[in-house]
């Protein structure tokens, strides 16, 4: 198991700091040509998330990753905080489904980031992946 990363989560990539409240989007990109060897349970640090950042919502999008490769979507606090165990064996799409924590954002109180743990079998190294990530700063989302 190994850590790699995308070009938005290496340590000098900044991420945005907002206090607005507004919307703000980051997208996660690693190219078909990554040039990395991926393996079965390889986390993929995808993008930043700012302290005080409430997640919204996210998809992950992927080509075929082969046989029997599913995909979590989490932190490292829960890697399965987003999306668990999503079938990515052909290339899909996957919208955050949050399957213990319906309805409820995740607010960080740190930076953190936004990472997919590649689960069920080796993938594939020549296909693109992209997380967009969607999250507001600075706003009360207490139901």
């Amino acid at each position: 198991m190994g850590t790699v990363y995308s070009p938005q989560a290496q340590t000098w990539s900044p991420c945005r700091e907002s206090d607005s409240g507004n919307l703000q989007g980051v997208i996660g990109y690693l190219p078909a040509n990554h040039g990395l060897t991926l393996a079965q349970n390889d986390v993929i640090e995808m993008v930043k998330i700012p302290s005080g950042a409430t997640v919204m919502d996210l998809i992950l999008e992927t080509g075929s990753l082969g046989t029997s490769v599913t995909c979590a979507v989490g932190d490292d606090g829960d890697t399965n905080r987003y999306i668990a165990a999503a079938d990515h064996s052909s290339a899909a799409l996957t919208r955050r489904n949050q399957t213990d924590k319906v309805g409820v954002p995740t607010t960080y109180a740190a930076g953190n980031t936004i990472d997919i743990l590649l689960e069920g079998g080796n993938p594939a190294d020549d296909k693109a992946i992209r997380l967009d990530v969607f999250y507001i700063n600075g706003v009360d989302v207490t139901p």
